[in-house]
């Protein structure tokens, strides 16, 4: 899969647009323990497999996605897929002033469009705290 080097810390955005291969690939190439957005792998099994298995975390905003018209409503978003598919997690507010939200009312929506259970909220919380 990938060298045993150290891996790079950035924080870059990809994968909210295009397609799950592209996710991957700039995963490989920079070597990254997490990204930012990265929802496009949802669409390969293979993708979210291997992101699983690397531990490569995806740092998720929701009412970003759905404002900008990657994801059509809350209650479809691919973070119920990415984290079935055992690919760590976390929820974010992309940029507060403009979509006018914080993490928690990111959460919030996720509860309430009946995307993850509260149980399954706070798992990906701890996520983020690792």
């Amino acid at each position: 899969m990938r060298a045993a080097r150290p891996r790079w810390r950035g924080f870059p955005r990809f994968g909210e647009w295009g397609a799950a291969d592209d996710v991957w690939r700039a995963v490989e190439m920079l070597e990254l323990d997490e990204a930012q957005h990265g929802i496009a792998a949802a669409q390969s099994p293979k993708v979210m497999r291997a992101l699983a298995e690397a531990r490569v975390r995806l740092n998720i905003c929701p009412t970003s996605n759905v404002k900008l018209g990657r994801v059509a409503r809350m209650g479809d978003h691919p973070i119920r897929v990415l984290f079935d598919a055992g690919v760590p997690v976390t929820v974010n507010t992309d940029d507060p002033l403009i979509f006018g939200n914080g993490v928690s009312e990111e959460f919030l929506a996720l509860f309430q469009a009946g995307v993850m259970t509260a149980a399954e909220l706070d798992a990906v919380r701890l996520e983020g705290l690792r």
